[in-house]
């Protein structure tokens, strides 16, 4: 599939391309009218009475853009013949076409999008849970899920001291969301937790109280926080490691020391919000909010937990890393390593609470919740790529694990978090109606 964005005279245009289909979300310019003006009249949608054949216009009108947000809405839309209107994203306006058969809305802080959201009649699809919209139904990301991911990042790392650090002294709604589920997880675990404002992290930052956790709402946040940590003489990650949110490479890939972040699955996010819509448009009903788990942490130089430790035991994760997918021997680490047998294992015991081969099945464990979840192969298939020996050792300290059996886990995870391969390929088979049908 291709997908790009063209300026035609002096309009937008979303092109969508797959094979034998040439989908244009906007084929000629249009005129178009302030989102004041639009705000105070309905906007109300329109359904192919009669016309099964006539392909649905769906008004995208997003505050929070962001690329694969919009991928995931388009690879949906392509499978289906939808036409998207996605034009406010790039003049803040809305075009003077009011008839649509769907909307897909996130108005965020912007007062006149949440106008025009109360405004719409019809089918829409609202990705924004902290700001209602009548009749809507709210497809969002897990943000309690956010927090509660990073505090199991920074256990892993043996912090002990965890810090979210608030940007704005009126915090966001996603922000407080954040900043709950990170401390109902350390609650439970026993860790201290607690959330200060950004103009007041200086006065924590004490040599005493290192090694520290930091999380910010989002990537551009804990870049500044980071900036702060470096420029009062404290290294980022031995001293003061750091967790942002989205995953957007363009931060964190390029930050003084490149950032550990949340991935908040926002393709999955897009596509199930589509599908949703598509749903709604089929007559059916709204429900509880829809949250869509977050895609685990992405980790980097911010929060490596390789930085603090002895240099034994951080060859000997090394070696491991590379290595647990294939036929992996204890004998042969050590030799890697350098030191005996008994030693080693007391490095790992000292620093990271754990055996060695404890170590290794976390890593093969993680390596196989994520084929779980990103893929259809099945389950001997997966212990092999993970590295277990057989099916039945795999399923056994899976189930120590989690408590539930990798059959029962996974399909707990799809009923909650729909596969992307399977929604692609509903939406470009045309299950469930062909491609250029409602």
């Amino acid at each position: 599939m291709v997908t790009k964005i063209r300026r035609a005279s002096s309009a937008w245009v979303l092109e969508i391309s797959t094979a034998g289909l040439d989908l244009s979300a906007d084929a000629k310019r249009r005129s178009s009218v302030g989102l004041d003006t639009l705000a105070a009249r309905p906007i109300r949608s329109s359904r192919p009475p009669g016309n099964p054949d006539r392909r649905r216009h769906i008004l995208v009108a997003l505050w929070w853009w962001d690329e694969r947000l919009l991928r995931g809405i388009a690879i949906y839309a392509a499978g289906r013949g939808w036409i998207l209107d996605t034009r406010v994203r790039f003049a803040n306006r809305l075009p003077i076409r009011r008839k649509y058969d769907g909307v897909i809305v996130f108005s965020g802080r912007d007062k006149t999008l949440q106008r025009m959201a109360r405004a719409i009649h019809g089918p829409i699809v609202n990705l924004d849970p902290h700001r209602p919209v009548p009749g809507s139904q709210v497809v969002c990301c897990d943000d309690a899920g956010v927090g509660a991911a990073a505090a199991e990042h920074f256990f892993a790392s043996k912090l002990d001291r965890i810090v979210f650090v608030q940007m704005r002294s009126r915090r966001s709604a996603s922000e407080k969301a954040r900043f709950a589920g990170l401390r109902s997880r350390c609650k439970a675990a026993g860790v201290s937790v607690k959330a200060i404002p950004l103009n007041r992290l200086r006065k924590i930052l004490i040599p005493e109280r290192m090694p520290m956790g930091l999380m910010a709402v989002n990537d551009e946040a804990a870049v500044e926080v980071m900036g702060i940590c470096l420029e009062a003489g404290f290294r980022v990650p031995d001293d003061v490691s750091i967790i942002g949110v989205d995953n957007f490479p363009a931060v964190c890939l390029h930050s003084p020391v490149q950032l550990t972040s949340v991935d908040l699955n926002l393709e999955q996010w897009g596509l199930r919000a589509a599908q949703t819509l598509h749903n709604l448009m089929s007559e059916s009903s709204t429900t509880h909010p829809i949250a869509i788990p977050h895609g685990g942490i992405v980790a980097r130089a911010s929060t490596d937990v390789l930085h603090r430790l002895d240099v034994r035991v951080a060859e000997a994760l090394r070696y491991m890393r590379q290595n647990f997918r294939g036929p992996f021997k204890i004998a042969s680490l050590v030799r890697h390593v350098g030191a005996s047998r008994q030693a080693l294992q007391n490095y790992f015991r000292q620093q990271l609470h754990m055996t060695m081969h404890q170590q290794l099945n976390a890593l093969r464990m993680n390596h196989a919740m994520q084929l779980l979840r990103g893929t259809p192969d099945g389950l001997a298939q997966i212990a092999r790529a993970s590295g277990f020996r057989d099916y039945q050792y795999f399923h056994r300290i899976f189930k120590q694990n989690t408590g539930q059996t990798p059959s029962a886990w996974r399909k707990k995870k799809s009923q909650t978090e729909p596969r992307i391969f399977g929604q692609i390929s509903d939406a470009f088979s045309g299950t469930g109606g062909q491609q250029n049908s409602a």
